[in-house]
């Protein structure tokens, strides 16, 4: 790396500078949970007691001690293979044995898949495997794990594949529009994936069968039908085979909108609980959200290429990691853009609590169609209470790291917010 170069000043810049924030942001909200641990919240009397709280509390700590030495393993193999000059080392390797554009770039970014899929490994295995089954959460088999891993292997070939030949098509055919085109292929594909993952690729992975419980179905399908939507079908998932886990989602779009429910959530809540949610969720599509964050990611990625389309073009982002001065930037026009998008991702941390922002706004949207459909928040309440405590998730974040990383309210504003729609 050339430490003078406008691009590598600008990349470590913020990269120290995102460790360092997401650092601060750990110990704060690591101290205010420490400050509470003991302390039982009103809004759940009678729901946990002290036990209960320290097993909250022991898994937060727990999964951050965790987060940290599989996040600094990741930000120092980085800056060993920039340093080091790997990534360029590695394309003059395979150019010199590949002529094919296409090839070679499929090859090119194969390599950085395979490491990360190796390096991801012990990883996946520990914290499935030691973490969540000490808290009692994994009830995944090694022969379920590695069947999961070698289909996520094979799909993630295929539709990687789909999208670097695309990539490469565009970039090199359009000098001057290739943007624009990848921009608009990059629409259809998510649209087409909202179509296929919940129709395709989800059962390769878990099995969906039609609701049972009939009376709850019924109910669920009046809910719909009084919101003026109607789903393609209401399923039930057999997550318990994998996690005690449980959640809820309606995906897809047109003929494959779909209702699916953990199957572990329909043992620990009440037909009234899972139509809120539900009420919850159908708030999302009448308020529009899906559009509304499909649009700002569309917008986000139209920016995002145009900017890439600016500077791909520059020598010294590629002297910048370590290219030597006469390269053919036309043909490593690839590279430039895993280079901008390394550069990219610690820039990106930073725009992390905009996002958060405009997700809570959406959620506390939805819970008030829920209260409105319902006539009630209560079932709403209730059902984030048993969410929140059977997910042992952390019941006492402090204000500015839920401000910064939540995309969703804390849970005892959140009881708040919907208490107050009933007024």
């Amino acid at each position: 790396m050339q430490l003078l170069n406008i691009f590598t000043i600008i990349f470590l810049s913020f990269f120290f500078l995102s460790i360092i924030v997401k650092i601060t942001l750990d110990i704060i909200n690591y101290n205010h949970r420490k400050k509470y641990q003991d302390t039982i919240p009103p809004e759940l009397n009678g729901l946990i007691d002290k036990k209960k709280l320290s097993l909250i509390n022991k898994y937060s700590n727990v999964k951050l001690a965790f987060s940290l030495i599989e996040y600094f393993f990741d930000k120092s193999l980085l800056l060993v293979i920039l340093f080091l000059g790997l990534i360029p080392f590695y394309y003059n390797f395979l150019a010199e044995r590949f002529t094919n554009i296409y090839f070679l770039g499929l090859l090119f970014f194969a390599g950085f898949y395979l490491i990360q899929m190796i390096i991801g490994i012990p990883f996946s295995l520990y914290f499935n495997f030691i973490i969540e089954k000490k808290f009692q959460f994994n009830k995944m088999t090694l022969k379920i794990w590695i069947g999961d891993f070698i289909k996520k292997i094979i799909i993630s070939v295929i539709l990687g594949t789909i999208i670097l030949v695309a990539l490469m098509f565009f970039l090199y055919t359009f000098k001057n529009i290739w943007w624009l085109l990848l921009w608009l292929f990059f629409f259809l594909f998510s649209l087409i994936m909202q179509v296929i993952y919940p129709t395709v690729i989800a059962p390769l992975f878990n099995k969906f069968k039609p609701l049972s419980n009939e009376e709850l179905k019924n109910k669920i399908e009046e809910l719909f039908k009084h919101s003026g939507l109607k789903p393609d079908g209401i399923f039930e998932m057999d997550a318990s085979k994998r996690s005690t886990h449980s959640n809820a989602y309606f995906t897809g779009l047109g003929k494959a909108k779909r209702i699916v429910l953990f199957d572990s959530l329909l043992q620990k809540h009440t037909d009234d609980e899972i139509l809120a949610i539900f009420a919850h969720e159908i708030g999302h599509y009448k308020h529009k959200h899906v559009l509304k964050n499909l649009i700002l990611s569309t917008v986000f990625s139209l920016i995002s290429l145009f900017l890439a389309y600016l500077l791909i073009n520059n020598p010294g982002l590629y002297r910048a990691f370590g290219f030597s001065q006469n390269l053919d930037i036309e043909k490593v026009k690839l590279v430039g853009l895993l280079f901008l998008s390394i550069i990219g991702a610690p820039i990106g941390f930073f725009f992390t609590p905009f996002s958060s922002m405009f997700s809570r706004r959406h959620e506390y949207q939805a819970d008030k169609y829920s209260t409105k459909i319902m006539k009630t928040p209560e079932p709403l309440i209730e059902a984030l209470k048993k969410l929140n405590i059977d997910n042992l998730s952390n019941i006492y974040p402090s204000d500015i790291y839920a401000w910064f990383y939540y995309s969703h309210p804390p849970l005892f504003k959140r009881i708040r917010t919907l208490k107050s729609f009933s007024l």
